[in-house]
């Protein structure tokens, strides 16, 4: 039997031995694999296709508005979607984040007022996209008299909660 135990003992080490070599082998590879890659750049700041000073203010992450009740006495809510493009006129005090927040809350506020009285018409697809195109032009405008120079990249779009 002790031969057989040195044989078993022996294929064990050259079964060990092989493994290793593969693994060696592969590491070498890579090693090459990733020195010939050329090394990536980074950058100064992130690509963006907007011209400079233009920020993007999406709507779809606005919580819903809240427009009151109405007539058969149920909470009225609207989910609001569409995207914003506006500059500031002039120098602004706000990094980027918070001209996107504050187009944002300047937005909520005009659809608030706007909507607000119409709480009964919110089941009507036709009023809703009729009022969205009105509003298109009631934010613009809102938003041209507050310092900021607007244009919608997507329409809004009023749906009920």
């Amino acid at each position: 039997m002790g031969f057989l135990d040195n044989f078993k003992q022996a294929m064990a080490a050259a079964k060990d031995a092989a493994n290793a070599n593969i693994e060696r082998q592969r590491a070498e590879k890579a090693a090459a694999e990733a020195a010939q890659r050329p090394l990536a750049r980074p950058q100064a700041r992130p690509q963006s296709k907007l011209p400079e000073g233009v920020i993007m203010a999406s709507l779809m992450e606005m919580e819903p508005i809240a427009l009151g009740t109405n007539s058969q006495g149920q909470d009225v809510l609207v989910k609001i979607s569409g995207a914003i493009l506006a500059k500031p006129m002039g120098v602004s005090s706000l990094d980027a984040a918070g001209q996107r927040e504050e187009v944002k809350n300047i937005t909520r506020e005009i659809l608030t007022r706007e909507l607000s009285s119409k709480a009964d018409s919110m089941r009507d697809v036709k009023f809703l996209m009729l009022e969205g195109n009105r509003l298109n032009k009631v934010v613009i405008a809102e938003l041209n008299a507050r310092g900021y120079e607007a244009a919608f990249k997507m329409p809004l779009m009023i749906r009920p909660q």
